[in-house]
């Protein structure tokens, strides 16, 4: 049994129409009720983050809360219904950070897993660049519910290890090879 077959299959006991326990999960995504016919697709959430450049460095949120509480992350969160990612990196930033960037430039997109509250969601994360040399170390005001604190790192002090998601590891990789440093 797959984790996310486990996380979900502990999740969603029970079919939300008939109440019949033993939903099965299948195909990493579909929960079907056997006895109802009821389906379920738990489809790919979308998430965006922002590398925000400021005067040579990179901010960074140091998470406030799980998963990965304690490592650092960048701006971000997944996108509401009816909202476009680039709306969703602003709406993210200004509640995060305080911030709102005035320009975005996409720069990939990676699959990711998150787990939250015993279930483990498939995401697509969106990445973008905003770039501002008025920022600086005191300039925000944090959401303590999502960050305990910003790091403004250089390029070359950037660890993969301390970066809380695989997708944005990959994704600072992506920026670091398309700005020369790897």
């Amino acid at each position: 049994m797959s984790m996310q077959e486990k996380l979900n299959g502990e999740a969603f006991r029970f079919c939300p129409t008939c109440g019949t326990k033993g939903l099965f999960f299948e195909l990493n995504k579909l929960f079907r009720c056997t006895s109802c016919g009821f389906h379920y697709y738990h489809n790919v959430a979308a998430a965006a983050g922002a590398i925000i450049e400021t005067r040579g460095r990179i901010l960074f949120i140091v998470r406030g809360a799980e998963p990965s509480a304690g490592m650092l992350a960048l701006p971000g969160g997944f996108i509401d219904p009816g909202e476009r990612a680039e709306d969703a990196i602003l709406r993210e930033c200004r509640e995060e950070i305080g911030w709102e960037p005035d320009n975005l430039e996409f720069l990939v997109s990676f699959p990711n897993r998150y787990e939250y509250g015993r279930i483990l969601y498939n995401t697509c994360d969106f990445f973008f660049i905003a770039r501002s040399n008025a920022l600086d170390d005191d300039g925000y005001s944090l959401d303590s519910h999502e960050a305990t604190g910003l790091v403004f790192l250089t390029p070359e002090e950037i660890k993969p290890k301390e970066l809380a998601f695989d997708s944005t590891r990959r994704a600072m990789s992506v920026y670091l090879q398309k700005r020369g440093f790897q």
